[in-house]
């Protein structure tokens, strides 16, 4: 019996100094998910910019301003495709900025000559004989010009000086504001809002005194390019109007 215990001791002690078994080398590995990546080249856009606008596809994106690329990793192979549309639509070379000119011509028309004004050019006897087949009115000056120019979708102001409605009197001041002028997508017109064209006109008051009979017309208006329009007209007394008439151009 004590021979058996030893001998069962022995092996017990054998067994525990052997090393353990490795592991099986040939297990498979866990697979990966599928994915793709995908370095596209910019030729217009900024790469910063264009990677913020690729991320709302659940994309992983880095950008390089330096080789103007943006690098996209994605789990969802498919998903390059929706990417790759989206670059060839954002990545294309932005329109130059255009710019409006709008000239406002102010137009005394009455049935009595008046000192005001001078006479009008050449390139607005049409405009006048339009203007008295409309108003009944016959005899047309032009008081004052003024011309803005600005970039499409910005506004613009400017102001000027129309002499004096008499020796010694204060000056007539004329003035032109538009709060925005956009380029219509046709390109064929301007959209002008909040149009605002004034004239401070002064009056006498007696004793070599003055006071200012402001004349204003505001309009939110269309005006095709090039074409010359009567933007509005304000009555001035009873047989004389101050008229606006107003061209747009789109300068490129």
């Amino acid at each position: 019996m004590k021979g058996t215990l030893l001998l069962a001791a022995g092996l017990a002690l054998q067994l525990s100094a052997q090393p353990p078994k490795p592991a099986d080398t040939q297990a498979a590995a866990p697979a990966g998910k599928p994915g793709a990546q995908r370095v596209f080249i910019l030729k217009y856009a900024d790469p910063l910019t264009m990677a913020d606008m690729l991320r709302v596809f659940g994309v992983m994106v880095v950008a390089n301003p330096e080789t103007h690329a943006v690098a996209v990793a994605t789990t969802f192979p498919d998903v390059l495709n929706s990417v790759d549309d989206a670059i060839n639509r954002l990545d294309v070379p932005t329109s130059a900025p255009q710019n409006i000119e709008l000239t406002a011509h102010y137009i005394i028309g009455g049935n009595t000559n008046t000192p005001l004004g001078t006479p009008l050019p050449k390139d607005l006897e049409s405009t006048a004989t339009d203007l008295a087949a409309t108003s009944a009115l016959k005899n047309f000056r032009l008081l004052d010009a003024l011309t803005i120019r600005m970039r499409a979708g910005q506004g613009a102001d400017t102001a000027g000086s129309a002499g004096q409605v008499a020796t010694g009197s204060p000056a007539i001041l004329t003035g032109l504001r538009v709060r925005t002028a956009t380029v219509s997508q046709d390109g064929a017109s301007v959209r002008i809002d909040r149009l605002n064209a004034g004239v401070k006109l002064p009056v006498a008051a007696g004793g070599g005194q003055y006071t200012t009979f402001d004349l204003n017309f505001n309009a939110d208006l269309d005006v095709k390019a090039g074409q010359r329009i009567v933007a509005g007209r304000v009555g001035m007394a009873k047989d004389q109007s101050l008229f606006v008439v107003l061209t747009a151009r789109i300068l490129k």
